[in-house]
């Protein structure tokens, strides 16, 4: 597409230079004399579509076109591109696997596109409801490329479409009430200059100074629903998300900090930004003090900045392997109360109003169905 735009602009420039009364005599605005190419509609823009998989299973589609009518007729061949979906992670910071093949098939391996047209339908990505052999915490996705154009030419920057699997997850959640969970970072991590801190909470009801998450920082929700960042003893208006906190709804939160720069997301997106003063050290991180009831789930610290795609893409679960975490806790029945990231911190569990002095029986803790998108 870029050579088309490139030339689409010598063309404006002529226009201009020998008047808009030339065009159709200089063949200008003759669509047949602009160089053609097959791509895969939309790759430019939005290489990646999340691809919603059920029990049923799942299914998307993607159109290859011409950029004109061709003068013959065009035969495309589809192929898996493994090597593309590596470029792609290693361009933007995700950790997609492909998918086994035995899950998905395509409707054509092969299509004829016809003389005089710019494209002949759409190809349909069909994928089979995914069994347990499947790691839940993995990130699967199918990257598809024209491998081929018989007869045509194609536009090498647009000829692959990712399909990510949006799993729904069926998992559960942490139920907290009458205790809290305490990490120590020994040593402490220092000079972080960018960092997210995330987590999916779901209330009970809403009461005020519900700590959420304190590391060297100040996580709590107000009595009105209000979500704030603390940091020290400011007591910042600005610091507040936008959205109002209901009761039992669930709400993934991510503070992305860079170099005192704070953006606040809300179930993916971003809600609102301002400065805070330096947290650039987490010496531990404290999970309520019992004064949060509710549920709450995937608590993550990153040692960078996401991107609002990652924020978006890591929604539900993240990758354990993920090498830009330090503390990650699922919090769901399988897992139990453990930080499964490559550093390994121990979390406590003490009874709530206890300072550090007594650990609560884990045996009483109780867990809860979820199903997710809800």
């Amino acid at each position: 597409m870029k050579h088309i735009f490139k030339f689409l602009g010598i063309a404006t420039l002529a226009c201009l230079t020998w008047s808009c009364a030339d065009i159709d005599k200089d063949e200008v605005g003759d669509e047949s004399k602009l160089p053609n190419a097959v791509y895969i509609e939309g790759a430019d823009v939005n290489p990646v579509t999340k691809l919603t998989v059920d029990a049923a299973g799942g299914k998307s589609s993607f159109t290859a076109r011409a950029a004109n009518k061709l003068g013959s007729n065009v035969t495309l061949k589809f192929a898996i591109n493994e090597k593309a979906l590596e470029k792609y992670n290693e361009l933007n910071g995700t950790h997609y696997k492909l998918l086994p093949a035995k899950y998905y098939s395509l409707s054509a391996e092969n299509l004829t596109i016809s003389a005089n047209n710019i494209s002949n339908g759409s190809i349909d990505v069909n994928v089979k409801p995914l069994d347990n052999e499947l790691d839940a915490s993995t990130k699967y996705a199918i990257p598809v490329s024209i491998a081929s154009a018989e007869g045509g030419s194609l536009l090498n920057s647009s000829v692959t479409k990712i399909f990510a699997i949006d799993r729904v997850l069926y998992t559960s959640s942490l139920r907290q009430n009458g205790f809290y969970l305490k990490t120590t970072f020994n040593p402490p991590y220092t000079n972080l200059q960018e960092w997210t801190l995330s987590y999916a909470i779901k209330l009970d009801q809403n009461k005020d100074n519900q700590a959420v998450l304190s590391p060297d920082f100040y996580s709590r929700v107000t009595a009105d629903g209000g979500l704030q960042m603390k940091v020290g003893e400011t007591d910042d208006p600005k610091a507040f998300a936008k959205t109002k906190l209901q009761p039992g709804k669930w709400y993934y939160i991510a503070w992305v900090y860079n170099r005192q720069h704070v953006k606040c997301y809300i179930n993916g997106t971003l809600d609102t930004e301002f400065d805070v003063p330096k947290v650039e050290t987490f010496t531990k991180l404290n999970m309520s003090w019992g004064a949060f009831v509710g549920y709450v789930r995937e608590i993550r610290l990153y040692d960078k900045a996401l991107s609002a795609f990652q924020v978006m893409d890591n929604l539900y679960i993240e990758t354990p392997e993920n090498p830009n975490l330090l503390f990650y806790a699922p919090l769901d029945k399988n897992t139990g109360i453990k930080d499964v990231s490559k550093n390994h911190h121990a979390i406590k569990v003490y009874t709530a109003g206890s300072d550090d002095a007594t650990e609560y029986n884990q045996s009483l803790i109780t867990w809860q169905d979820e199903k997710f998108p809800e």
